[in-house]
């Protein structure tokens, strides 16, 4: 999840969900990532208010805009990945937490996870889908319409556009990098989309207790700097003490 105070962005956790899709777009790269709307007629990725085109983005509603800078960031995502399974991202524009000096951005995160599948590297681990796919050349979820996705997102509909949602602070939609005091929109993509992809640990950072019993993939190269030891290494409350250590989690 993402979320921003006032102008200043907050990088934090990521979160998953569920919905009801339609396919959006195909990025052609070295992996192949689709965005699926999930949004009902009228809002989100469908919104038909009137955008004037803006920093290479040539949509010209606010929801054209708002899916051809989803697909922006999947497609450069796309080009430094190797995979032979799509990557489905089942995405969503809706009303996130948010007051006059704070928002949430949006989030992303893993939708499905496996562990001792053929070709998992680390035995006993959970690993996101789309890394799970990757190594084991299938789609674990095939044949499954409504979860066989590999990552959840959702994000901010009312960023910036009312007066209790961080007015003046909207989502920039240009793909060019020039969001001046707004919200670069791709920027926040590019960071959520990686903890779906395996940037996330899927233990418990109150607790500190393993999802099932099982550390995640990422849980093996997270180190706490205090005791030394990466996260799969420490007891539940070393872990939890190392989520909320502050700057001392590499």
């Amino acid at each position: 999840m993402t979320t921003a105070k006032s102008s200043t962005a907050k990088r934090l956790a990521a979160a998953l969900g569920l919905g009801l899709a339609v396919l959006a777009g195909v990025a052609q790269a070295a992996a192949t990532i689709t965005i699926q709307n999930l949004n009902a007629a009228g809002v989100g990725f469908n919104d038909p208010a009137p955008a004037v085109p803006v920093g290479g983005n040539a949509g010209t509603t606010l929801g054209q805009q708002r899916l051809i800078a989803f697909q922006a960031a999947a497609d450069q995502w796309g080009a430094t990945l190797t995979s032979t399974q799509t990557i489905v991202i089942r995405a969503s524009f809706e009303p996130l937490t948010c007051t006059a000096n704070s928002a949430v951005l949006g989030s992303a995160g893993a939708y499905n996870i496996w562990n001792n599948f053929a070709g998992a590297g680390k035995a006993d681990t959970w690993y996101p889908q789309a890394l799970a796919n990757k190594l084991s050349g299938v789609n674990l979820s095939a044949g499954d319409p409504v979860n066989g996705q590999d990552i959840r997102a959702r994000f901010n509909s009312r960023l910036g556009l009312f007066a209790d949602c961080l007015p003046g602070s909207p989502f920039y939609l240009g793909l060019d990098n020039n969001h001046g005091p707004n919200i670069d929109l791709v920027a926040v993509l590019l960071h959520e989309f990686g903890h779906g992809l395996g940037f996330q640990t899927f233990t418990n950072g109150s607790t500190g207790v393993f999802e099932s019993g099982l550390p995640s993939i990422w849980d093996h190269y997270l180190l706490g700097t205090v005791t030394g030891k990466v996260w799969k290494d420490m007891t539940d409350a070393e872990r939890a003490a190392s989520a909320l250590g502050g700057n001392k989690l590499v």
